[in-house]
């Protein structure tokens, strides 16, 4: 079953939340959602999968390729994710250092500093 999506796009950020299943399948289509949630990289997004129960390595390549093009351009991309086996993903390929991964939205909103860059790994 595809994963659901829903967008909520402001001026300065988007909020794009999906649940559901992030496999090989549907990590095309979630480059597709991020680079319409950031105007093509142009506005910072939070993408919460608070509700994804799978994400393949596919999907996590779609994510940090729009991290990478969003901090070219001084903008940045948070994770919301407090799902252990999906969390555990970023950890073990050390995506936590260069994108925010936070537990909660709340916590999405404080992540980063002003500059807009992922604070350092210490």
């Amino acid at each position: 079953m595809p994963p659901t999506v829903l967008a909520l796009l402001a001026d300065d950020r988007a909020l794009l939340t999906v649940r559901g299943e992030l496999d090989v399948a549907s990590a095309p289509w979630l480059r597709l959602w991020l680079a319409a949630a950031t105007a093509d990289g142009t506005r910072s997004a939070v993408i919460d999968l608070s509700a994804v129960n799978f994400m393949s390595a596919a999907a996590l390549h779609a994510i940090c390729d729009e991290q990478e093009r969003l901090l070219a351009r001084e903008e940045r991309l948070t994770v919301v994710c407090h799902h252990r086996q999906v969390r555990a993903r970023f950890k073990i390929v050390e995506l936590e250092r260069v994108l925010d991964v936070v537990p909660t939205r709340a916590a999405a909103a404080t992540a980063a500093p002003a500059d807009g860059l992922p604070p350092e790994a210490g």
